[in-house]
């Protein structure tokens, strides 16, 4: 289990322990001791007491036990909310898909309940078996059932509770806005208690484990770091959580080129781990190997990763980066078989994470951004300005015209002369225009520079090549809406957004055909793959329009220089 499932499964457990604050017992007292004989003259708040310090003592032999009392008693006195309350921990010690029907069982018994708490746990709890599931969609169907009903029932402590669910799902399909707002409320909530750090310290710890994971993946180390100091701080008396934390720091010192740092701690700490936490901390590792250039190293992590997912079938972002690499290095040792091998798995992960993720954003966005957005409409109608809005069209028609213009230019070129650019060429980056007048009445000065940052540092990663990446997506990524982006990227790059990422893939895809030129025996449907494109028609397309010949003809090209020993 993966360092965030852990802390967040403590974290979900909060959904079944804040029904009874006044019935826990804390953990530092002696352990329980009873006759079962004797629990016929307990009350059923005695009863839960004495289940959640079984469960906290992990006694679960005894728990069993008592809940099946529990159940007894509550069914003799046809008792319908104590055999939910009792069926709850049933769910809590089962392992498999006994517990979904634990669950369902808490719905069905409670549908009708007018309890605050109740039907709402069941259905937290059937997310929470679907999330350590990785069946994320799944997860996230039940969860927006429950903030519903928690919502309906005006069930303050469950909203919060449900929403970290929520955001952690969101954080998991690449929404790290969403995600780090949601978390950020919970953290403003928790902070009213003055002793928040003591009476919720799981939740305080989860939220600064989730708030420095998500500014990491927003490419802020800075707040990332600040976050898992605090952790790192509060949990020195506390192995398990110390652990994560100092994990977390080792992949924010990877972020900011303390490879050496890094790579120490992983190393101390990757033999105990499992599974795809396991993976995911191989993958820096070898990540690591291969920025100090040590390629064999590199892939013998790889491969771990790879035998691990082969095992779990649970894959995560970072395998599609993991395949590539491996691709890469079974094409310069001609293994066809590996390759082979490979490419159907990084077709497959990359099919089922991006459906899995599009699903997600659908439904989350509709059931959570949108009913927002419409409260919010009405408000920005009254201060869009007329003016504005002739300057936004303005500089759509400007992109239009423009895109038009080079798409003329590149139609014209003579073939021989593209050919010969496109092997002496090395990369260039386009200047960014300096003319502001008139756009800047559409656009915040300091919007629009952050957004041009932003950009250029989209630019010089990899994310360009997620075939299923489009504008309300990168617009998520990069905090902002899709009118500024699509502005600015019309405005500033000269192009729709569409044919920008065109032009970034086809770029990097000339690149990698000179420097790599067993690529070349890859057909246009195994190009696409590689180079973030669905099909190999619409790879062939983009190639020709981008430098004006086919990629067959380039190919040809790379293949007559090589084999006159021409340098390319």
């Amino acid at each position: 289990m993966s360092t965030s499932k852990k802390i967040f499964k403590a974290n979900l457990f909060l959904l079944g322990v804040f029904l009874y604050p006044s019935c826990v017992e804390m953990s530092g007292q002696n352990k329980i001791e009873f006759n079962f004989q004797d629990l016929q003259s307990l009350s059923y708040k005695e009863i839960r007491s004495k289940e959640t310090k079984l469960f906290e003592d992990e006694e679960l032999g005894k728990l069993d036990k008592l809940v099946n009392f529990h159940i007894a008693k509550a069914k003799a006195e046809e008792d319908t909310l104590e055999i939910a309350h009792a069926i709850y921990y049933k769910y809590a010690i089962s392992d498999d898909e006994k517990a979904l029907d634990y669950a369902d069982s808490i719905i069905n018994l409670t549908q009708a309940s007018t309890h605050h708490n109740y039907p709402t746990v069941g259905y937290s709890l059937k997310g929470h078996y679907y999330y350590h599931s990785g069946r994320l969609e799944l997860a996230l169907d039940n969860y927006l059932i429950a903030l519903q009903l928690a919502e309906k029932k005006k069930n303050i402590e469950q909203q919060r509770e449900i929403s970290l669910a929520i955001a952690a799902i969101r954080n998991l399909t690449g929404q790290h806005y969403a995600a780090l707002e949601l978390y950020n409320k919970a953290l403003n909530l928790l902070k009213k208690n003055k002793k928040y750090k003591r009476e919720h310290y799981s939740d305080y710890i989860v939220l600064l484990y989730n708030l420095s994971l998500t500014q990491l993946r927003l490419k802020e180390n800075d707040s990332a770091r600040i976050y898992a100091a605090q952790g790192i701080e509060i949990t020195r008396n506390d192995d398990r959580n110390f652990k994560d934390f100092v994990l977390l720091d080792a992949q924010i010192n990877y972020y900011e080129d303390n490879l050496q740092t890094a790579n120490d701690t992983l190393e101390k700490y990757v033999s105990s781990l499992e599974g795809t936490s396991k993976a995911i901390k191989l993958y820096y590792l070898g990540k690591i190997q291969d920025q100090l250039g040590n390629t064999e190293k590199a892939i013998e992590y790889f491969e771990k990763i790879d035998s691990i997912v082969n095992y779990t079938q649970d894959g995560f972002p970072e395998i599609k980066d993991v395949y590539h690499h491996l691709i890469l290095h079974t094409i310069q040792q001609n293994n066809k078989e590996k390759q082979i091998d490979y490419i159907d798995k990084l077709v497959y992960y990359d099919s089922v994470l991006s459906s899995g993720q599009e699903r997600i954003l659908n439904k989350s966005t509709l059931a959570l951004d949108i009913p927002l957005l419409k409260q919010q409409k009405l408000k920005l109608q009254n201060q869009l300005k007329a003016k504005r809005r002739y300057k936004l069209l303005a500089g759509f028609l400007g992109g239009i015209t423009i895109l038009s213009g080079l798409h003329f230019y590149t139609r014209n070129r003579k073939m021989k002369r593209r050919l010969r650019i496109l092997m002496e060429e090395e990369p260039k980056k386009k200047p960014v225009s300096k003319k502001t007048l008139d756009f800047s009445l559409a656009i915040p000065e300091d919007i629009k520079n952050d957004l041009i940052l932003k950009l250029d540092n989209f630019e010089n990663s990899n994310r360009y090549l997620d075939k299923v990446l489009d504008l309300p997506t990168l617009a998520n990524e990069l905090h902002t809406n899709t009118s500024y982006l699509s502005l600015v990227i019309n405005y500033y790059k000269k192009k729709s957004f569409p044919n920008y990422l065109k032009e970034l893939r086809i770029s990097y895809a000339i690149q990698e055909l000179k420097i790599n030129l067993e690529l070349t025996k890859y057909s246009n449907q195994g190009l696409a793959e590689l180079f973030g494109f669905k099909t190999g028609e619409s790879f062939s397309k983009a190639f020709l329009k981008e430098t004006g010949v086919y990629p067959s003809r380039f190919i040809a090209e790379l293949k007559a220089r090589k084999a006159g020993g021409l340098e390319i």
